[in-house]
C-alpha cells in the first residue's frame, strides 16, 4: 500500500502539469508561486522527483483546484470529463484562469501595498507595448537572476568567514 501511494503521488506531477497548462501559466510562474526554484518544479512535473506531501496543500491552494480534480491527481485516476461544447471548456478554463489569477493578486496585495518603489514599476511597465514589454521583463529576470546568484555566493562567501572563526 506505501509503495502503491508513492508511485501515486509521483505520477501527481503529471497531473500538476497537465492542470497548470490549462491554467496557461508557465513552469517559472508556477515555481515562483509555490517558493521553489524551476528546476525542481520541473523534475516534479516530469515526475522524475515526487513531490514531498507538505507542498501538496498549497499546491491545492495556489493552483485553486478544485476537491474532486486534486483527488484525482493524487490517486492518479483517469479525470471523470463530462461531455461538454467547446464554448463550455472555453467559459471552464476562464474560469479557472480567473480564480488563479485572483488567487496570484492576492497574495500579491501585502507587497504591493507596502511598496511605492514596485507600484511605480508596474505603472511603468503598464505603459510599454506588449513587445517591449516582454523585452523589459525578461531582461528584468535576467538581471534578478545574476543578483540573486551574486546575493547567494557573498551570504557562502560570509559563512565561510564564520565558521573559520
Amino acid at each position: 500500500m506505501v509503495r502503491e501511494m508513492k508511485k501515486d503521488i509521483l505520477n501527481f506531477g503529471r497531473h500538476l502539469k497537465e492542470y497548470r497548462e490549462e491554467l496557461n501559466i508557465n513552469q517559472n510562474e508556477a515555481a515562483y508561486m509555490l517558493g521553489i526554484v524551476p528546476n525542481t518544479y520541473s523534475n516534479y512535473e516530469r515526475c522524475e522527483r515526487p513531490i514531498p506531501m507538505i507542498y501538496l496543500p498549497k499546491i491545492k491552494e495556489v493552483f485553486n483546484i478544485p476537491d474532486d480534480r486534486f483527488l484525482d491527481m493524487l490517486l492518479d485516476r483517469p479525470r471523470r470529463k463530462k461531455r461538454e461544447s467547446a464554448e463550455e471548456a472555453a467559459i471552464r478554463l476562464k474560469d479557472m484562469r480567473e480564480k488563479y489569477i485572483t488567487g496570484v493578486t492576492d497574495s500579491l496585495y501585502d507587497v504591493l501595498n507596502d511598496s511605492a518603489e514596485l507600484r511605480q514599476l508596474l505603472g511603468f511597465i503598464q505603459m510599454m507595448d506588449a513587445k517591449k514589454r516582454r523585452l523589459y521583463l525578461n531582461s528584468l529576470r535576467q538581471i534578478l537572476v545574476v543578483y540573486d546568484d551574486l546575493l547567494d555566493a557573498q551570504y557562502r562567501d560570509g559563512q565561510d568567514d564564520v565558521d573559520d572563526e
